[in-house]
C-alpha cells in the first residue's frame, strides 16, 4: 500500500519541481528548496521544544502526556516530509507544524482508529518492592501483578 503512495508522491514532485524551474529557473528554484527546508527546521525546533514543554507540565501536573505524545509523532513525521526535497511534502510538513492543522490530523486519527486503539486489552504489571538496605536474599518475597493474553 505504501509502494503506489511512494511511487505518485515522488512523480508528483519531480513534476513540480520541474514545472518550477521552468518557471522561475532552476538555481532559483533550488534556492526555494533550501529556504523552506531553513524555514521547515526553525518550526520543527520550535514546536518540537514547545510541545516537550507542555508534556512536561502536563506530568508535573499529574495528567498523562497522550495527546503531546502524538502530536510529537506528527511533528517526527512532518519533519520527515521537511527533510524530503520538494514542494509537495515541504507543504505537508509545514501543516503538520501549524498547531491549529496538528490537532486536526491528530482528532482525524483517533476518530478513524479509537475503537481499534481502545478496544485492545494491555498488560499490567504491579511490582512492590521494600527499600530495605540489607542484602537479604528476596526468594520468599510475593510480587503481585495481573497478565491477560489476547487470543
Amino acid at each position: 500500500m505504501l509502494f503506489p503512495i511512494f511511487v505518485v508522491v515522488t512523480l508528483a514532485e519531480i513534476y513540480v519541481l520541474v514545472s518550477v524551474g521552468q518557471a522561475i529557473g532552476g538555481l532559483s528554484t533550488v534556492l526555494l528548496v533550501i529556504v523552506t527546508a531553513l524555514i521547515g527546521s526553525t518550526l520543527l525546533k520550535q514546536q518540537g521544544w514547545s510541545t516537550l514543554a507542555k508534556a512536561q507540565q502536563g506530568l508535573a501536573e499529574g495528567r498523562s502526556p497522550a495527546i503531546e505524545i502524538l502530536e510529537g509523532v506528527v511533528i517526527l513525521v512532518s519533519g520527515v516530509l521537511l527533510l524530503t526535497p520538494g514542494f509537495i511534502t515541504d507543504g505537508l510538513g509545514l501543516l503538520g507544524l501549524m498547531p491549529w492543522s496538528r490537532s486536526y490530523f491528530i482528532n482525524h486519527f483517533l476518530e478513524k482508529n479509537a475503537e481499534r486503539v481502545f478496544k485492545q486489552r494491555s498488560s499490567v504489571f504491579i511490582n512492590k518492592s521494600k527499600n530495605n538496605n540489607s542484602k537479604t536474599d528476596n526468594k520468599d518475597e510475593t510480587i503481585e501483578g495481573e497478565f491477560w493474553e489476547d487470543k
